[in-house]
């Protein structure tokens, strides 16, 4: 799920409680599922990545039939603006998708409602070894949670900047923009003049602000959360918020939260923006339609302790309610293969988890190639608690008065962790 397909789903997104009765229905014991030759019909839901999702599920479908015959497989969409309404109702009624396409944001609330089948025997049998191994434990890590294992991890989509070349040449701060926050600042000033913004990141809660916060936050070696969960961990980002605060004090931004994320985007492509917190799905639109200047994609500079990129994950799942498990496991492999995963991720500009299909991946892309190469092993996630979208939901309005001189970056920090401790109490 990307934040241009998401804007719509903040005004849907807390998770609702499950049915009980719902869910009893599909209760089992957490066991290995047999392997071997399966048959029997298996449905899949996701939230659309493109305009062509249902074609280019087709050819991970017809792919799966050619070596499981009996299997048949139907694929569904859920609406990202309302997925969360959509996959509860499905999980109530005691008949779910068998496969479903989650992401960090909300497979936490499921997991902890026993809606999702633990998958750790199944990722850890010794006949799929090989495979796990491609994926990355920080992946993994985003799919664990209270000692299980939630989905197979298979896509992400990473939160880059975009810079115009072309302002920071003339501005002479080409080489020095991203060496530290001091720099960074520098050169938003500089580049800044009339009509023109130096520095952007989204300000509003409905489009995802806090995805181009975080970075910045740990960056300076703090987090939504403590290490054990038990606590807000904001602390230690106080500095790295003051910059954000200050940043939008300078007059170097566009007028803070009256823009939309494609709004600012369109601004950048119209060369109005020097240095520009976006997401990989936007280079497409870069390419198809070439900018009249010179463009590349950068991350952060470097904080007090790390050097950071932001990354949204989605995993694989099967429904604990699922009654065909078996073909529902054979599909979630076949869907996260290298050949298979790393296809997809090229037709709908998204980066891959595995590490063995990346070098030839995005050829005639070096942005892409960037970002998949470069980038994703820098990928701090989110940390997938339960409450975790509302945790963000919750907090956001104070960055939004921050951003607009009401608070100091303490006192933001302060009254964050005063929710976040409510939240999680």
């Amino acid at each position: 799920m990307t934040d241009l397909t998401r804007r719509r789903f903040m005004q849907h997104g807390s998770a609702v409680a499950l049915s009980a009765a719902g869910l009893a229905a599909g209760l089992s014991a957490r066991t290995a599922l047999a392997s071997g030759h399966v048959s029997g019909d298996i449905t899949m839901i996701k939230g659309p990545h493109s305009a062509d999702e249902a074609r280019f599920e087709a050819m991970i479908i017809d792919d799966f039939k050619a070596v499981e015959p009996g299997v048949n497989v139907t694929f569904t969409t859920y609406d990202w603006a309302n997925m969360n309404a959509e996959l509860t109702t499905g999980f109530a009624s005691g008949n779910p998708s068998d496969v479903l396409y989650l992401v960090d944001l909300i497979y936490p609330n499921y997991a902890q409602q026993g809606a999702l089948h633990d998958m750790t025997a199944l990722v850890g049998a010794e006949d799929w070894s090989s495979e796990r191994a491609q994926i990355p434990e920080f992946a993994w890590d985003l799919a664990r949670l209270d000692g299980g294992t939630w989905g197979v991890p298979v896509l992400g989509a990473v939160y880059n900047i975009y810079v115009n070349k072309d302002l920071l040449s003339a501005a002479g701060v080409l080489d020095t923009w991203n060496r530290s926050y001091a720099d960074m600042m520098d050169a938003a000033r500089k580049t800044t003049s009339d009509g023109v913004y130096g520095f952007s990141v989204r300000a509003r809660t409905g489009d995802f602000a806090f995805w181009d916060w975080l970075p910045y936050v740990h960056n300076a070696g703090a987090d939504l959360l403590s290490e054990d969960w038990s606590e807000c961990g904001l602390r230690g980002a106080e500095d790295a918020t003051q910059f954000l605060i200050d940043m939008h004090q300078a007059g170097v931004t566009p007028p803070i939260g009256a823009m939309s994320t494609q709004e600012q985007f369109d601004l950048f492509k119209a060369g109005k923006i020097a240095i520009h917190h976006g997401e990989t799905p936007q280079i497409a639109a870069l390419m198809a339609d070439p900018p009249a200047f010179e463009w590349d994609v950068a991350y952060a500079p470097p904080g007090e302790t790390a050097q950071t990129v932001m990354g949204n994950f989605g995993i694989l799942s099967i429904a604990e309610a699922s009654p065909n498990k078996e073909a529902a496991w054979e599909f979630i492999k076949h869907w996260a293969s290298g050949p298979q995963v790393g296809r997809f991720a090229e037709q709908v500009n998204l980066q891959v988890v595995r590490e063995d299909i990346v070098d030839g991946m995005f050829d005639g892309n070096p942005a892409m190639q960037k970002i998949q190469q470069e980038f994703v092993p820098r990928v701090v996630g989110i940390q997938p608690h339960p409450q975790i979208l509302k945790i963000l939901q919750s907090i956001w309005p104070v960055a939004e008065q921050a951003y607009r001189g009401e608070f100091t970056g303490q006192e933001t920090i302060d009254q964050m962790c005063d929710i976040i401790n409510q939240i999680i109490a």
